[in-house]
């Protein structure tokens, strides 16, 4: 099987490789084969000479050259394989008279995208938002079958996938297409949680610790590989008996629970196994400003909760005061679905 990509820039098409290629789909890059043409005819690699490589080598060697070469390699390498970023016309059309091929297109907001070619950096990318959309009108205009028009590519499609949830929204679809194409292949299965839910799940798995009688929040610290490297839950110092200090949450500071309770972010950090910096942190309350000195100083870069329902008080304006400050990132926690269950 191959499998042909094409859509819009910054769409998510490099994503979608990502994810065949983890199911054992070999890649092959109309881009890549440019870079080396570009780089042949010593041009710079910037977006406007990949366009004027690419038509020149489709006026002189037919509207799907490019992919022609592409698609012997692919054939010769056999199994499963991927042509990305392709552009024209001709070429879809050389495609589908192929065996067994099918065409994935992709788009996502402009806005979305523009900022994810952004954020890549690539010296191709590097241009301003008003250019970035002039530049997808040409390529969506031509009428000759040798030059680009993403627009008409994209209704050729077998498949067409919008791309602006997330990685792992994206994903779900593509392996849905996957088994509609490939049903006698055992695939994995398409349950399962996000990273978001799994981390969220941790946390709140790790509140039902909590001996506090009005208020239990638990908290999980995960580094940048996706590896969790703390988890903590509000409740008294190690030592303190549970009864042996105040659960009231009214009356004078040291008859109230606030004089003694350790937050669920302080135990996550206290707990850590590893350097914080660049880590996350999911927590069901938003953090208090004494929670965030904490965060901040242990060099944690984003931080996903559930509720904001103390946003009212001084603690938490002066928490977000400080988040803004240093540039934390602050994101609401989105479920897909309402809950998970656990069974014993």
């Amino acid at each position: 099987m191959i499998i042909g990509i094409t859509g819009t820039n910054g769409s998510g098409k490099g994503t979608i490789v990502e994810i065949l290629k983890k199911n054992g789909f070999k890649h092959y890059s109309v881009r890549n084969f440019l870079l080396k043409e570009i780089k042949k005819r010593k041009l710079p690699a910037i977006r406007e000479s990949m366009i004027e490589v690419a038509n020149d080598l489709r006026s002189k060697n037919g509207s799907s050259y490019i992919v022609e070469q592409l698609y012997s390699q692919a054939k010769k390498n056999q199994g499963n394989s991927i042509i990305e970023s392709i552009r024209t016309v001709g070429e879809i059309l050389a495609l589908k008279n192929k065996e067994e091929f099918y065409l994935f297109s992709i788009d996502a907001y402009p806005k979305l995208r523009y900022q994810r070619i952004f954020e890549r950096g690539e010296s191709t990318d590097k241009i301003k938002y008003n250019k970035f959309r002039a530049q997808e009108k040409i390529e969506s205009s031509n009428e000759d079958p040798n030059k680009q028009n993403i627009s008409k590519c994209m209704n050729l499609a077998d498949y067409k996938l919008e791309n602006n949830k997330g990685i792992e929204e994206l994903e779900l679809k593509v392996m849905k297409i996957l088994r509609e194409i490939y049903p006698e292949k055992i695939l994995a299965r398409e349950e399962y949680i996000n990273w978001d839910e799994y981390f969220m799940g941790v946390a709140i798995l790790s509140s039902k610790r909590s001996k506090d009688p009005s208020t239990q929040v638990g908290a999980c610290i995960v580094d940048e590989n996706n590896k969790i490297v703390g988890v903590g839950y509000n409740g008294w110092p190690i030592g303190c008996p549970n009864n042996s200090l105040p659960w009231e949450r009214n009356g004078e500071y040291d008859k109230t629970k606030y004089a003694y309770v350790v937050h669920a972010e302080a135990n996550a950090i206290l707990n850590s196994t590893s350097c914080l910096k660049d880590c996350k942190i999911y927590v069901g309350l938003f953090p208090c400003n004494e929670c965030t000195k904490l965060i901040i100083q242990s060099g944690i870069k984003e931080i996903v909760y559930i509720s904001d329902k103390y946003a009212h008080t001084e603690s938490v304006k002066a928490s977000k005061n400080m988040l803004n400050l240093v540039g934390i990132k602050i994101r609401k926690f989105n479920a897909r679905k309402k809950g998970i269950k656990i069974e014993f």
